[in-house]
């Protein structure tokens, strides 16, 4: 039990130097408030042009491709269009077009403000976010009574691009809901949950979390030594 609470004393202490104030999450604490903020790290003005220029080029690329290109034993998918053969000839041509528009559409959402925003009282629960779909940057409110709330844990979505993925679970009348979903890494989760259980909301125990904080803090200490050796 000692040694427990030795190594949770070391962890925080290790958090409060090492991960408060990272970049993309900003975490404040009063007496009976907590507002955690995640700015996701892309929008408007990260690499606009260069991010643009490559949407339309790619796209532009794979319709022209899918159009236009022929071979010695079928003509191009324009040439069936234009010559009134039916949809079967160059349906491959109209799935790729709507796929690339799907492919802009994308590139022009991850262009938009993207965030989300947890504040929590000892009475109230309130999520603030830009949903996906949005291309206006509109944020959307909901809030809930604490004492409807439960089982907020940091739950694992699996691995993503090489790195795993993690979001804020809780459940809301016994409906499942999710924060921070892919942007959140386990030390700040753990400082929330710590804080959410200090408001006196349900925070189950988990056995995992702290191993997981620890990992998480030993990456972060190698990733600022490549960056210290690349300077």
């Amino acid at each position: 039990m000692a040694s427990s609470s030795r190594e949770l004393v070391h962890v925080r202490d290790t958090m409060s130097k090492h991960y408060y104030g990272r970049q993309k999450f900003e975490i404040e604490t009063t007496g009976d408030t907590l507002k955690a903020r995640c700015n996701l790290p892309f929008g408007p003005k990260r690499n606009c042009l260069w991010f643009c220029a490559v949407i339309v080029s790619g796209a532009a690329w794979l319709n022209y491709w899918m159009w236009f290109s022929s071979s010695s034993y079928r003509h191009s998918s324009w040439w069936y269009l234009t010559h009134g053969y039916s949809a079967d000839h160059f349906d491959e041509a109209i799935f790729g077009t709507a796929f690339s528009i799907l492919f802009v559409l994308l590139g022009i959402r991850l262009l938009c403000p993207a965030g989300a925003i947890l504040s929590c009282t000892r009475s109230q629960v309130t999520t603030t976010r830009i949903p996906w779909y949005s291309f206006t940057g509109r944020w959307v409110t909901r809030t809930y009574e604490a004492i409807d709330v439960s089982g907020f844990r940091l739950k694992y979505f699996g691995s993503s691009t090489g790195r795993s993925v993690y979001g804020i679970r809780f459940y809301v009348n016994g409906r499942k809901k999710t924060i921070f979903h892919g942007s959140i890494e386990p030390p700040e989760a753990y400082r929330i949950l710590l804080r959410l259980k200090n408001l006196g909301l349900d925070v189950p125990a988990d056995p995992k979390l702290l191993s997981r904080v620890k990992i998480g803090l030993l990456d972060r200490k190698e990733d600022e030594l490549d960056r210290r050796m690349r300077i």
